[in-house]
């Protein structure tokens, strides 16, 4: 079953799975042929990934800011979101029913509706249970991926509480689980899932990694790499253990390995085009941004953005208006093309992980300074930078092993472009770059406040979980970013 054919198939089953993460009052399905009871578990991965991956790379003000939050772009004609205004437009209620109706609540039915599947009768029965715990692996993985990022982005969720299961009601009003400790029983999913994978045989054809059980492994490995650096500051021991295991047991470190979203110009294009080349002239390359790699000589600048019509590079002013969207740099083609990949977790993202967790000090393999220069080496490549601007960049700006944190955060900042999201881990764990506190702002954002449908709904808990992690504020840091 190829690609586009898969891709159909989970945009048919939307409703369905829309419906089924309610759970509102499952008797009703007994009795209403239009929602069956259940659905293949491989359309709800597969539309699982979409969610994700929509979510994840979407430059949308209504759905994803990231990135703003280190300030790579800035906007032209409304400023709210670059001055953090999550109230608005609803990001963290989008954010969370996102996670939670579109891509957790899906995939905690496909695992119920694995277990009534039948494996194909060409292999033996030893091999047809060891597919299905395969699947059950690559559901948990998912799963893992999208709780943690839940935990990374809010602090405090819903967790015990918050899906049912195969038998019982809704908790509609869930109590808020420690992120700290929602942190180790990932690690443990995590790990048990890792384990109980056998890699010659396949899991789903899905659309990343299409049963290839070795990919899903580097995938959770790269996941619990990222888990282990994040938790660096607060549990140096954990998270040399989680790193170490991680690159052990193989992390995502070649292109054929990278987790992305196979967006085409057909059927499903990337968000990042939908938003951008379509006629709207909202966004910008920062001049913070800008002029930093201008500064700082970096050849890359030419394939991030354009030049403004007098042939220099020109950023919108961050967080302020910025009228007269053509007299700027805008961001180039590349990135606009329907057909750009969504990328999630991928070997550049990984090789600049590699580079922090050799220095401090984790054993990944190399040191610090020679994974800095691999790192900024893929970059460079990527970009398709000629290989001679490569090199000079690289020397003018050698690893500073005394200034570790700014020398990795900075260069993680420009290499991690377009890259909201993996940008802000970089920058909440390394305190670099520096940035400026926008206009009305009330600082920097180093998390999402909780929805507000969760105060409508669920208020004696989420002002438990604001009062337990030190406010509900954009400004109040995870638990593990302690410094």
């Amino acid at each position: 079953m190829n690609n586009k054919i898969l891709k159909i198939i989970g945009g048919i089953t939307l409703s369905s799975i829309l419906f089924m993460s309610c759970e509102k009052d499952m008797s009703e399905l007994n009795v209403d042929p239009k929602h069956p009871e259940s659905v293949p578990s491989v359309n709800l991965v597969i539309s699982s990934q979409q969610y994700m991956a929509d979510l994840w790379v979407s430059p949308s003000v209504n759905t994803n800011i990231s990135r703003f939050y280190t300030q790579q772009w800035t906007e032209v004609q409304y400023v709210d979101e670059t001055n953090y205004n999550f109230v608005t437009r609803q990001q963290p209620r989008n954010h969370y029913r996102t996670l939670m109706a579109d891509y957790l609540g899906p995939l905690n039915k496909a695992k119920i509706f694995l277990a009534d599947e039948q494996e194909s009768s060409s292999f033996s029965t030893a091999d047809q249970a060891q597919i299905k715990t395969n699947k059950i692996a690559l559901i948990e993985i998912m799963s893992v991926f999208g709780w943690n990022n839940l935990v990374d982005t809010f602090g405090d969720v819903p967790y015990t509480e918050a899906l049912s299961g195969d038998s019982g009601e809704l908790i509609v009003q869930p109590i808020y689980d420690d992120a700290a400790t929602i942190y180790a029983d990932l690690v443990t999913r995590l790990n048990a899932a890792i384990a109980s994978i056998d890699t010659s045989l396949p899991g789903y054809n899905d659309n990343i990694y299409h049963g290839d059980m070795a990919q899903w492994i580097k995938f959770a490995n790269t996941l619990k790499l990222q888990m282990g650096l994040n938790l660096s500051d607060v549990d140096a021991g954990t998270a040399k253990s989680l790193v170490e295991s991680a690159v052990a047991g193989g992390v995502i470190v070649e292109e054929a390995d990278n987790y992305q979203y196979p967006y085409d110009d057909a059927i499903y294009s990337n968000p990042i085009y939908q938003n951008m080349d379509t006629g709207r002239d909202d966004f910008l390359p920062s001049d913070l941004y800008v002029n930093y790699m201008k500064n700082e000589n970096d050849p890359r600048i030419a394939s991030y953005f354009t030049t403004d019509p007098d042939g220099n590079y020109t950023g919108g002013v961050y967080g302020e208006l910025n009228p007269g969207f053509a007299n700027f740099s805008h961001v180039t083609s590349r990135v606009q093309d329907p057909a750009y990949p969504g990328l999630i977790f991928d070997q550049l993202y990984t090789k600049y992980m590699l580079a922090e967790a050799a220095a401090r000090g984790f054993n990944v393999g190399d040191t610090a300074e020679n994974l800095y220069i691999e790192a900024i080496s893929t970059s460079m490549e990527y970009w398709e930078v000629d290989a001679a601007d490569a090199d000079a960049f690289i020397a003018a700006h050698p690893y500073d092993a005394a200034n570790w944190k700014s020398s990795l955060g900075y260069a993680a900042w420009i290499g991690m472009y377009n890259r909201g999201i993996e940008a802000w881990y970089f920058f909440r764990r390394l305190d670099f770059p520096t940035l400026t506190v926008p206009g009305v702002a009330d600082g920097l954002v180093y998390r999402m406040p909780y929805s507000n449908d969760e105060y409508n709904q669920n208020g004696t808990n989420v002002e438990a979980a604001a009062s337990a992690i030190g406010g509900d504020e954009y400004t109040t840091k995870l638990f593990w970013d302690a410094n």
